[in-house]
């Protein structure tokens, strides 16, 4: 208590004294790698994970990181060569909300796309992929590379003659 003030006085509900408890961690955890079992045996052979645009981080703080957007956009993947809808039963995710801001950053995307697409192999039926025994892939797909900017040093003598 700072100053000089009331004291206050609290009307609590019967339920604030209430307290939360997290006994069923781990059967929560055992619950949660049933479900991705169960999930990854229901979409195979796809990947686990959908393929996502590399978009750049909201405001001057943050937008030098780039990180995984929410979807591609409708001109992404028909740049790409791709209509939308089709884009999205072979494992890439779209999202009508997003809208492209700069050419590097769509250029960067559309790419993205036309790697995957030369890296997938797409199957008839589930028994075709059945019969050739091709292994899922869980990871993240084309993960972001950030390599370090190389830097030239200058010698004071090229910056006197400049």
């Amino acid at each position: 208590m700072r100053r000089n003030n009331a004291l206050v006085s609290n009307h609590f509900k019967k339920s604030s004294l209430i307290f939360k408890n997290w006994f069923d961690k781990n059967a929560n955890k055992e619950r949660r790698r049933e479900r991705r079992i169960k999930k990854a045996k229901m979409i195979y052979p796809m990947p686990l994970n959908k393929l996502k645009p590399v978009v750049r981080c909201r405001s001057a703080r943050y937008n030098w990181k780039e990180r995984y957007g929410k979807g591609f956009t409708f001109e992404e993947c028909k740049s790409a060569g791709l209509d939308y809808r089709y884009a999205r039963t072979i494992g890439i995710s779209v999202d009508s909300r997003r809208r492209n801001t700069s050419k590097e950053a769509f250029d960067q995307n559309v790419l993205r796309i036309k790697e995957y697409l030369s890296k997938i192999v797409i199957y008839k039926d589930r028994k075709e992929a059945v019969k050739s025994k091709v292994e899922q892939y869980k990871g993240v797909l084309l993960p972001i590379r950030n390599e370090p900017k190389k830097i030239e040093s200058i010698s004071v003598e090229e910056i006197l003659n400049y």
